[in-house]
């Protein structure tokens, strides 16, 4: 099933058209340009003292024309193959964001960012010049045997001999490409999925002493990258002398007939003008087949991703309105990574601690109530809606996730804060809240609202970053708010300010952690293992208890095994 963009949709049946349009309009220069030398060159044996003006700017004229036509044709093929580039760009964007976050996250970043780089390059060189020259080619170099043949038949026989040998010649040395491009692709997407993980924490790398390690594995990586392209270049470059060597045996093998036949100079010097205009077709066409090889390479990778299952939606229109408020969060018989059977409710504006030991299913349970992770069975409600039948939109109105995954996009810190929000506030207000959750020293290092953040927030600190995202959490006013960690990574104070935040918050708030603190507010706590609802009661009831909950904060503070750990400062 194909599962890539139409390449006709959008205007693109046009450009293709317009593309043959331009191809024709060359075979036709060529035409003339043809003929023309063949009547120059009758004039030098005619007795008639009339110089040949006529076809002599006609050769001219033609010249101009195909050079024109020629760079008219290679920018809308250009253009087209920068527009399908684009559909399919989109295409697999949208595609990420339909997918589990889990799915999104168990992939190697550097092999998805080449199919934004390296393949989608391949797919706009197949489509601009591989599918473009390949049309241009297809109409050219019949045309151009066409004409050989109206001027001389005979010349034409003796051209079509190389010409067949030679096509036949390429398609064979191009039989190879598609092993050669398949290896070379993989071998990039390793280097550049190893140096995406490895470039961030290159400073990091050196203090655990891995440079020799890291700069071998390096060499012997690239090494395998440069012997795999050697390889493509060499059979590549063999695909494209073919036609030059072709030119030169054509251009002997009509001479030798013209000769042995006794034509006359003119019909020889039209037919190698012929064969002249014959010569960049063919070239295109060796071209087409390398750029077809790395397409079909390329192609496949982006339809393996495009194959990748998407979280279920059957999305149905709820009105702002409908979704206003805290609605109560239901989880009935739910299965999922680690959960079995999960089941529970969380009142409408209820404010739930959700503890347990790592990998109890906590997060898990948190991208469900998000939209983020599908159930392989049961269903999660958001008041009377299913999750799954909620749109982008509407999900965003409702809730607001503060996770160590939250989003900080290179730009303003003004977008940082705003982000996703449906209405954005004013600045005066934006800044009260980032003010109240610790960021004045954060607005005043990098001049305001309007200072830059870099990619990832890297020049905020790790509690700097969990403050943008806690800031970003009160300013949307969500009726669902998913905490997971709150407090990590910030100081008391942070602490104090994530309490707040909970306290003063109408929403139905779900929030994983390990803070004793943060727990005790809360109108509840679940307390998870296994994947499993072990029990829910009051915090007041359960972290005193000698039932699992409360053995869960007596170990987290006599240091056990689940304890956050503390650095001495």
């Amino acid at each position: 099933m194909n599962r890539l963009p139409p390449l006709l949709a959008g205007g693109r049946r046009l450009r293709i058209l317009l593309v043959a349009a331009l191809a024709l309009g060359q075979a036709t220069a060529a035409g003339i340009a043809a003929f023309s030398t063949r009547d120059v060159f009758a004039a030098f044996r005619a007795s008639s003292e009339v110089f040949p003006l006529q076809p002599l700017l006609l050769i001219a004229g033609a010249g101009c024309a195909i050079a024109l036509l020629r760079v008219a044709e290679r920018v809308v093929a250009e253009r087209l193959g920068q527009d399908y580039a684009l559909a399919l760009r989109i295409k697999l964007f949208e595609h990420l964001t339909r997918m589990s976050s889990k799915d999104v996250a168990q992939r190697r970043i550097g092999a998805l960012s080449m199919r934004f780089v390296g393949d989608l390059a391949a797919v706009r060189n197949w489509v601009s010049r591989g599918i473009g020259r390949l049309i241009s080619a297809g109409i050219v170099l019949p045309a151009g045997g066409a004409i050989l043949y109206l001027l001389n038949p005979t010349l034409a026989y003796a051209a079509a001999i190389p010409v067949g040998v030679g096509l036949l010649l390429m398609a064979l040395a191009g039989l190879p490409l598609g092993r050669m491009h398949r290896r070379l692709r993989a071998r990039r997407a390793r280097l550049a999925a190893d140096m995406s993980e490895r470039i961030p924490h290159a400073p990091e790398l050196r203090l655990l002493g891995r440079m020799d390690i890291e700069r071998d594995h390096l060499q012997r990586r690239s090494e395998k990258l440069i012997e795999s392209s050697v390889a493509r270049t060499r059979v590549a470059e063999l695909l494209r002398a073919i036609p030059d060597a072709v030119a030169g045996f054509t251009a002997a093998s009509i001479l030798l007939v013209a000769l042995t036949r006794g034509m006359a100079p003119a019909e020889a010097a039209a037919g190698l003008a012929a064969v002249g205009l014959m010569l960049q077709p063919m070239r295109d066409l060796a071209g087409v087949w390398d750029r077809r090889r790395a397409w079909v390479a390329a192609r496949d990778k982006c339809e393996a991703l495009l194959a990748r299952p998407r979280l279920r939606r059957k999305p149905r229109t709820v009105s702002r309105e409908d979704l206003a408020g805290p609605h109560a969060l239901r989880f009935s018989k739910v299965s999922a990574g680690v959960l079995e059977d999960f089941t529970a409710t969380a009142a409408a504006g209820e404010k739930i601690a959700i503890v347990g030991g790592n990998g109890s299913g906590k997060s898990t349970l948190l991208q469900l109530a998000a939209g983020l992770e599908d159930c392989n069975k049961g269903k999660v409600r958001l008041g009377d809606w299913l999750l799954s039948n909620l749109s982008a939109s509407a999900r965003r109105r409702a809730i607001s996730l503060v996770s160590s995954r939250a989003p900080i996009l290179a730009g303003s810190l003004r977008r940082a804060l705003t982000m996703g929000l449906g209405a954005r506030p004013d600045d005066a207000e934006i800044l009260g809240t980032a003010e109240t959750f610790g960021l004045a020293g954060v607005i005043e290092r990098i001049g305001g609202l309007g200072g830059t953040l870099a990619e990832g927030g890297r020049n905020l600190s790790i509690g700097e970053a969990r403050r943008v995202v806690l800031a970003r959490a009160a300013l949307s006013k969500a009726g669902l708010l998913l905490l997971d960690e709150p407090e990590s990574g910030l100081d008391g104070g942070g602490e104090a300010q994530v309490a707040d935040l909970l306290r003063n918050s109408g929403a139905t708030v779900l929030v994983a952690t390990h803070s004793r603190s943060v727990a005790a507010q809360m109108d509840r706590i679940w307390y998870l293992e296994g994947g499993r609802l072990i029990e829910s009661g009051k915090p007041e009831e359960l972290m005193r208890s000698d039932r699992p909950t409360g053995r869960f904060f007596r170990g987290l503070r006599s240091g056990g095994a689940d304890a956050p750990l503390a650095l001495a400062g």
